[in-house]
Order: structure tokens, then C-alpha cells, then sequence
């Protein structure tokens, strides 16, 4: 007898049966034909990463642009440019571990610089002469070069307080918004008036680190002519040479 491979046989006696035979033709006995079972692949997942909900990153965002128009506003003189107000955090302020002492604003023992002077700030945004806005919530602000005299010169139609601040004094006059009695220490400034004549400050002679803030006393114009003159001093001066300053 011939088998053929995958034929089936009847369970009772044994007897090959056709094709898709219900019964045994040898013994009767039903049959059912194998079905085949479609094996049915289990599903296919494909694992993913969770998704974090996003972090807020709005105020990391905003330190690091205040730290870049900080370090923009230190490393050049943006007298034309900037009205104050640069950033505010309510009810923060910022704390100096070493403010200005007395001894690091006293004036150092060294000539004045000479004329010629170069004139570094005389505008605001507009040609030489046309005047800077000023009004009594904001200010003008822009760095003293170090090795210089800085000579202060101007007109205005409402009086102006010149404060020179350090570096960290002017982060503590912006946090608060303009509020001077936030800033700690020791610092130079002159009285509010509608003008000066080459009012000099002489601190940076040695030391790279002051800020010179134009306050208006309310809305008007000023008619800078901001001059400085080269006079590196011998020694460290101002807040640079006070220990931990600098």
C-alpha cells in the first residue's frame, strides 16, 4: 500500500481515508478532518521611550539672557542704547559676600590724565548733540574703561545723580529696580545737578570693575559728552585692591 506522506488514517481501524471523508469506508466510523490551525502570531510591540512632560525652562532662559545683556552692557558702554530697567525679581535682592569698604573709594594719590581726552559716549541712538531721554523710574548705564579717568560732562533739563557702582553693586541696583537702598557697601557718587563739568572718577585707574549709572530725578533730556583720559595707575586701586574685592 502506498502512503503518502501527510495522508490521513481512520482512528478506529487504521484504514487511509480520502480526501475530506467524513466516514471510514472500511469500519464507518466518523471522522472529522484535520483542520490546520493558522498559528496566529502574537502582537509585536515596539517599546518606546516614555515622553517626559516638558520642563519648564522659561526662567533658566531668562538668568541666562540677564547674565548675557549683563556681560554685553560690562564689556562695551551702552550709554545710546539703554533706558534702565533691565531685569526685576520682586522681593529678591541680591547679597554681596565682600562689599566696597570706606578704604576702597578713596581716591588714589596719582596726577590726573591730561587732555586730549576721547569722548565715548555723546548720544543716544541719534546724531552727536540730540540728547538721551531720561525718565524718573529708569537710568543710563555704561562701564568705566580700567587704566582711565573717566571725565563726566553734561547738560540736562532735570538734575542727574551719577552713582559708581562695582560690578556686583550694579547687580543689586538692577535686581531691585532702581531702588539704591539695595545696594550695599561703600560707593562714589555725585549729587543730582542739571550739569558737570569733567567731574572726574579716578577708581579704575586700576581696576576693571565699576559701572557708571546716569539717574534722572524725573522726565526730561540729557546732553551727554563723556570723555575719558588714559592714566594707568602703578598699583591695584578701588574695590580691586580691597581684600576678597575684585
Amino acid at each position: 500500500m502506498k502512503v503518502e506522506i501527510g495522508q490521513p488514517y481512520c482512528p478506529n481501524c487504521g484504514t487511509p481515508l480520502q480526501q475530506n471523508a467524513a466516514f471510514c469506508a472500511n469500519c464507518g466510523t466518523k471522522v472529522t478532518a484535520p483542520h490546520s490551525q493558522v498559528q496566529q502570531m502574537p502582537p509585536i510591540y515596539y517599546p518606546t521611550t516614555p515622553t517626559q512632560a516638558p520642563v519648564s525652562t522659561g526662567a533658566y532662559k531668562a538668568v541666562i539672557a540677564v547674565l548675557l545683556v549683563i556681560i554685553a552692557l560690562l564689556g562695551v558702554g551702552l550709554y545710546a542704547t539703554s533706558s534702565g530697567h533691565l531685569f526685576s525679581l520682586s522681593g529678591y535682592r541680591y547679597s554681596l559676600a565682600n562689599p566696597p569698604n570706606a578704604q576702597s573709594v578713596q581716591r588714589p594719590n596719582t596726577p590726573d590724565a591730561q587732555p586730549p581726552y576721547q569722548v565715548i559716549w555723546n548720544s543716544c541712538g541719534g546724531p552727536p548733540g540730540s540728547g538721551c531721554n531720561m525718565t524718573s523710574n529708569g537710568w543710563r548705564e555704561g562701564t568705566v574703561p580700567d587704566t582711565y579717568d573717566y571725565f563726566v560732562s553734561f547738560t540736562s533739563s532735570v538734575p542727574i545723580t551719577v552713582y559708581f557702582f562695582t560690578l556686583g553693586q550694579f547687580v543689586q541696583y538692577t535686581v531691585c529696580n532702581g531702588d539704591i537702598s539695595c545696594v550695599s557697601g561703600y560707593y562714589v557718587s555725585l549729587p543730582a545737578a542739571p550739569s558737570r563739568s569733567n567731574a572726574i572718577f579716578k577708581l579704575a585707574e586700576g581696576c576693571a570693575d565699576y559701572v557708571a549709572i546716569y539717574v534722572a530725578s524725573s522726565t526730561g533730556i540729557m546732553y551727554p559728552n563723556i570723555s575719558v583720559g588714559r592714566n594707568a595707575a602703578g598699583s591695584i586701586t578701588g574695590y580691586c585692591g580691597q581684600v576678597g574685592g575684585g
